[in-house]
Formats: structure tokens, C-alpha cells, sequence
């Protein structure tokens, strides 16, 4: 081969180029690889909740906390060295816009799930993601069968089982109630579940339900009152009405009526939009939620330091964040942030997780065995009132 002459070398400003050049590759390969920066391809995470429609208002906490959590795990270097990246699928407030979500998210290939909030929203995402071996985590969806589903779906929140068993727990051996009317929400499978369960429940404690007063979810003031009256003339000692915002409504009427019965409601009373359509004028009651509002717990104060705003904090919000963490744990144990079903695996051995909401470990059915906390409404604003702890046999269920 010839020797090279001057004119076969580079001219000198193009070799400086080329130094410059490989010295931010290696820049860039250092920095990508260094703890506290994630790098490669990031980690698709489906958010499935309603964005529009009905169930918006309800929704809106959880997806504030999913945002909050994916974006303090990002800023700590994500998982495994990767981003997680939230892909954010509007349900449309209905079962059916959920399963379409659900479909889709798997056609984006995404490693797990997270959602939804109602639990007819999410029996449908749970029946897709079982099929298409997704794990899936819904933050408070209560229905039992959403778990029943597979063994890729979980839950952080308690069962409608254990809510309604609390809660006649605490009508008989707190208030020392003796007597009962139900107020049930025909067109709602969590309210027609929660009452039948409430009854069977206070009835083995030897109490009574006086009546079944029933309504479709509407603002039908003239039937609230109806339904009130006929409360009022029973003279129950409480009064479970296990529904969503429609229940402020009628405790707004109740009050009104002057109606001495002590309401009674579950989760679903735990959304500002209940206080704002008449929980606000409840002078005494008393329904039960997944986490203590004022509770100073590390978790939650390192949460509300991450949170950029001062609003209300509501226990979806932070069901949510537990939901993420928990996913992450999972995905870090399992060590490939693609292999869904041994994140899956990882995720159905989780024990002692220390969340917001308090210490889970999943059942054989991926329900958290975790407190129930009780909280009393007082001139309108709730008060954390005690902690429900299930027994060896209950836990069982």
C-alpha cells in the first residue's frame, strides 16, 4: 500500500470535530448508565381511568396521584435504569369504553396496568388483561370479583366484603344500633352488594332491618324525600346508605327533615364531590376509607412533599400512588421490566409493603389484608374516628 500524503489525512478542524464528538458519546454512555438517571427504552405503564364523562369528578384523585408517583420514581433514576412512561387511556366512563382502553393498552404492549376506580370499569380491563397476561392493579375498585378474575389481577384497596362487615361491626359494638334501614342504588352493583352484606352482617349481631328503601341513581329530590319519610317513620337508629354522590344529596335532605337516625356509608362516601353536594351539611355520621386523612406517617409526609399543590387529599389519591410503588417493586424484583409474568409472580409474593396506606401483603386472591379505617363526619367535615383490624378468620376470606 502507498504511503499517505497530507492530502489523504482529514483537514485539522474536522479531526477536532471528531475528538468532540466521541468525548459527548462517552459522555452520554457514562451519564445514561450512572444511578439517578434512567436510560434506554422506557417502561409503558397503562393509567385506565375516566378522563371524561360521569365518573371524571371521582376519578380525578387517582389520576393525580399516578402522575405524582411515576414522576418522583422517574426523578430517582425509574426502574431498573429505565423511565417509566404513563400512557393515560380514557375509559369514558363506562364498562364498555374500559374494556376498548384495555384492548388498546395491549396493542401498545405495555408491562401492567393500573386501574380503574369503579369496579364495573374495572371487571372489564380485568377480564382483558387476564387474557392477554397483563398484570393489572386497580387502586379501589372493591367489588370482589375483580380479583377473582385471574391471578394477574390485584388490588391495594379492601373488599365490599370487609367495608360492609366493618361497618355493622361498628353500628353494633360503637353505636350499639339496634335497629336499621338500608337506602340502595338499584342501577349500582357495589350499593346492592354493600346492603345485602351490611344486613347480613348486623342481622347475626342481632340487629334489625326495618326496611329496604330503594332509588336509581338520579337527582330526584321528590323521591330522596319520599324515601326519607318513610325512614323517618320507622325510626331507625342508623341509617347505611352505601352510594357515591347521590348519597350527600340525600343526607342534605335528611338533615333538612331533621331525620335522628346516624348515616352510615362506605368508600364511596371518600370524594369531595359528596361533601359538595350535601355531606357538608351532615351534622354527625360516619363511613369507613383505606387511609387516615391526618395521618403524619413518613410515607405519606414524603408523598405531600413530591404532591405540588395544597388541595384536598383524598384516599384514592393515595391508593394510587401505592399501586405504582408497588408495581415498581415488583417490576425491580423480577429484574426484566418486559417478562409480565414474572412481574406477576413478584407481585403475588409481596409481603409487609410499607405503603401510604399502610402495611400490604396479597392473599391468595391478590387482596391486601390491611385495616379499615373509620372516620366521623362532624358538622360537615371528616374527622379520623378508629381502625378496624380483621381477625385470623377473616383474613382468610
Amino acid at each position: 500500500m502507498a504511503p499517505s500524503n497530507s492530502y489523504d489525512r482529514p483537514p485539522k478542524n474536522h479531526r477536532i470535530k471528531k475528538i468532540l464528538s466521541m468525548w459527548v458519546i462517552i459522555f452520554l454512555l457514562f451519564f445514561s448508565t450512572t444511578p439517578g438517571r434512567a436510560g434506554g427504552p422506557p417502561i409503558k405503564i397503562a393509567a385506565i381511568f375516566s378522563f371524561t364523562g360521569a365518573a371524571a369528578g371521582s376519578n380525578a384523585p387517582s389520576i393525580k396521584g399516578i402522575r405524582v408517583a411515576v414522576r418522583t420514581i422517574n426523578q430517582r433514576g425509574g426502574v431498573l435504569g429505565k423511565n417509566v412512561e404513563l400512557v393515560e387511556i380514557d375509559n369514558q366512563s363506562s364498562p364498555i369504553g374500559s374494556r376498548v382502553a384495555a384492548e388498546k393498552a395491549a396493542i401498545l404492549g405495555v408491562t401492567a396496568i393500573i386501574g380503574c376506580n369503579w369496579s364495573s370499569h374495572s371487571l372489564a380491563v380485568a377480564k382483558v388483561a387476564q387474557q392477554e397476561g397483563i398484570p393489572m392493579i386497580t387502586n379501589i375498585s372493591t367489588h370482589p370479583d375483580v380479583t377473582r378474575t385471574g391471578n394477574y389481577i390485584f388490588r391495594v384497596c379492601f373488599t365490599d366484603v370487609i367495608q360492609s362487615r366493618t361497618m355493622a361491626h361498628f353500628a353494633d359494638k360503637t353505636l350499639k344500633a339496634r335497629t336499621g334501614v338500608l337506602m340502595v342504588d338499584l342501577n349500582s352493583d357495589y350499593g346492592i352488594m354493600l346492603s345485602e352484606l351490611f344486613k347480613e352482617n348486623f342481622e347475626k349481631s342481632g340487629g334489625r332491618i326495618l326496611s329496604r328503601l330503594e332509588y336509581k341513581n338520579n337527582s330526584d329530590l321528590g323521591h330522596f324525600r319520599h324515601m326519607i319519610s318513610r325512614a323517618q317513620a320507622l325510626n331507625p337508629d342508623v341509617i347505611f346508605i352505601p352510594g357515591f354522590v347521590e348519597s350527600g344529596i340525600i343526607l342534605r335532605e335528611m338533615t333538612k327533615a331533621g331525620l335522628n337516625a346516624i348515616p352510615l356509608g362506605g368508600d364511596g362516601w371518600e370524594f369531595n364531590d359528596f361533601f359538595k353536594a350535601g355531606g357538608s351539611e351532615l351534622k354527625q355520621g360516619y363511613y369507613c376509607t383505606h387511609w387516615d386523612s391526618q395521618s403524619t406517617s413518613a410515607s405519606t409526609l414524603d408523598y405531600l412533599a413530591h404532591r405540588q399543590d395544597k388541595s384536598d387529599l383524598w384516599a384514592s389519591e393515595v391508593l394510587s400512588v401505592d399501586a405504582v410503588n408497588l408495581l415498581a417493586q415488583a417490576i425491580t424484583q423480577s429484574g426484566n421490566p418486559t417478562d409480565r409474568s414474572s412481574i406477576r409472580k413478584h407481585l403475588s409474593e409481596i409481603h409487609g409493603f410499607k405503603g401510604i396506606t399502610g402495611t400490604i401483603s396479597f392473599d391468595k386472591h391478590g387482596d391486601p389484608i390491611k385495616d379499615v379505617v373509620i372516620m366521623e363526619i362532624r358538622n360537615g367535615k371528616p374527622f379520623f374516628h378508629s381502625r378496624f383490624t380483621l381477625d385470623a378468620d377473616e383474613e382468610k376470606l
